[in-house]
């Protein structure tokens, strides 16, 4: 598992730094139970942004199988209809 790939990801890059407006906006509020979920809100789309680019190549492996067996029913049909 490269780090790379996390690191250069756009999605990534973008909630990563997304904790720059979380922080100057929290920085305003009331330390109340709303600065918490403005802070959970935002790791909750950090996660969301690491865990496509984790899934992602899984994603890739399931779209070549899916195609594979799109392939192997149109030789099978092709087959039976000679």
């Amino acid at each position: 598992m490269s780090i790379g790939k996390y690191v250069t990801n756009p999605g990534v890059i973008g909630a990563a730094l997304g904790a720059v407006s979380t922080a100057r906006r929290t920085q305003s509020m009331r330390q109340d139970w709303r600065r918490w979920l403005v802070w959970g809100a935002w790791l909750a789309g950090l996660a969301l942004a690491i865990a496509s680019v984790a899934m992602h190549e899984q994603d890739a492996e399931f779209d070549s199988a899916q195609n594979a067996e799109r392939e192997l029913a149109k030789r099978r049909k092709k087959q039976r209809g000679r």
